[in-house]
């Protein structure tokens, strides 16, 4: 009996090779199965992504095709009226930009001169 039990060399070896075959399918369908699932999120995000973009165009197009001539042709009106405030409104701006650095320059001049002439007089004075 004892001799029975006795297991060889080669049928160790081949008992590992059956093994390692069994292991090396199993890592192999588990890459497949999550590629094929990475997939399927996949493809589900781009038909949600399809889905938004569909609603998105059909809200864009629709309100403009209820509107009158009158009402485009008020609408473009205001629209120039707000161009030509904003353009008013940045040529203030520039301008009043322009007096205030040049008010900012007279200033500093006169605080020079001032200095200038109060340096000259303790120069004076130290003589």
């Amino acid at each position: 009996m004892a001799s029975d039990m006795i297991i060889s060399d080669t049928m160790l070896a081949g008992l590992i090779v059956v093994l390692g075959m069994v292991v090396v399918y199993l890592i192999i369908r588990e890459i497949r199965i999550m590629k094929t699932s990475n997939r399927a999120l996949e493809l589900n995000l781009e038909k949600d992504k399809l889905a938004l973009l569909q609603q998105h165009e059909a809200k864009k197009a629709f309100p403009f095709t209820r509107l009158s001539p009158e009402q485009t042709a008020e609408i473009r009106q205001v629209q120039e009226d707000t161009a030509a405030i904003e353009t008013t409104v940045f040529a203030k701006e520039k301008l009043l930009e322009a007096r205030l650095a040049r008010l900012e320059n007279i200033v500093k001049a006169k605080k020079l001169d001032n200095l200038l002439t109060n340096a000259g007089e303790q120069e004076k004075k130290v003589k």
